[in-house]
């Protein structure tokens, strides 16, 4: 495809012309799956804050979520509201990459 994609070859199109005019807007969609899970697995670590952090003041909130809690001035309430801030991040990358989905996902269903 990227070799009928562009001009004829006395024309003055480079390969790296081709590769942003023509590849790269059709890996967008994978491209916007791959930052979306990657962010998503990066914030979501439970392995490596719990090893390199001495002290709990120093964990990730998804991880200050997990580990369990003695007091009982930390309620349900107070637990769901962090919850809801450690899920918020991810959302908001998801929606930022919504229309990239969405065109990946219709991409197939064009019948022509």
């Amino acid at each position: 495809m990227c070799g009928s994609s562009g001009p004829p070859p006395s024309s003055r199109w480079s390969p790296l012309r081709t590769f942003w005019s023509v590849v790269l807007p059709l890996c967008r969609p994978a491209l916007a799956v791959i930052a979306v899970f990657g962010f998503t697995m990066i914030w979501d670590q439970h392995l490596l804050p719990p090893i390199v952090a001495t002290e709990p003041g120093q964990y990730t909130l998804p991880i200050a979520l997990r580990t369990p809690r003695s007091d009982e001035e930390v309620g349900s309430g107070m637990l769901l509201a962090g919850a809801l801030l450690a899920l918020l991040p991810s959302v908001v990358a998801f929606l930022a990459m919504r229309r990239q989905f969405m065109r990946g996902l219709t991409a197939g269903a064009i019948m022509g």
